[in-house]
């Protein structure tokens, strides 16, 4: 019995040995974005990049960083720019692509949205690192065609990348005047905090 006992108290040991550096990881998240990775309209300690942060170190990661790469009026023609900017200066574990929302707003031609974020992706890709691309919509109110061909970008170059897709990142959020500030297209604090409950889990997956 002792003997058992020496082997399972060495095997408990040599389990923690194992994994010990997977428990105390830093991992270090770039997200890329527009006004809604920015913020616009909500103190910084309510976006979404800082509060997935705090839920990173509250599960056990202390030194998570989620640098929050968004840029009010961005759209995916600077996509690529802002990558390599921020790829001189360090090299994140994963990379959160969430631009578009912009192109959709000003009806941007598809085919240059798709090109745009095709080769943000080839960047970060050639980079090695993961990657994480969150969908987006446009506005219903240019008809038909244009929102369902925009919706489709995303699913495209997930599949041809073969990358994770969070299909649209304001679901549940978009629509909802409780969730939105005043203009009806930034989320406010809450409408953050139910985003983060629905992109929390994928983030954490791909750590």
């Amino acid at each position: 019995m002792q003997a058992q006992h020496r082997v399972m108290k060495a095997s408990i040991a040599w389990f923690f040995f194992i994994f010990a550096p997977a428990l105390c990881a830093k991992p270090v998240i770039l997200s890329i974005g527009d006004s809604l990775t920015f913020g616009l309209g909500v103190p910084p300690e309510q976006t979404w990049p800082q509060l997935v942060q705090n839920k990173l170190q509250a599960d056990g990661m202390k030194d998570a960083k989620v640098i929050n790469g968004g840029s009010s009026g961005a759209t995916t023609a600077v996509g690529l720019s802002t990558l390599k900017f921020h790829l001189k200066r360090s090299k994140p574990d994963l990379i959160i692509y969430a631009l578009g929302a912009n192109d959709g707003l000003r009806a941007i031609d598809t085919a240059t949205t798709y090109k745009n974020i095709s080769q943000a992706i080839d960047e970060i890709q050639k980079a090695g690192i993961k990657v994480l691309l969150f969908g987006m919509k446009a506005p219903p109110n240019y008809g038909e065609k244009f929102p369902k061909d925009f919706e489709k970008i995303y699913s495209r170059v997930a599949s041809e990348k073969k990358i994770p897709l969070v299909p649209f990142f304001l679901e549940g959020v978009a629509g909802d005047p409780s969730l939105n500030q005043a203009d009806g297209i930034h989320p406010n604090p809450k409408g953050y905090e139910k985003i983060v409950t629905k992109i929390y889990p994928v983030i954490k997956g791909q750590l």
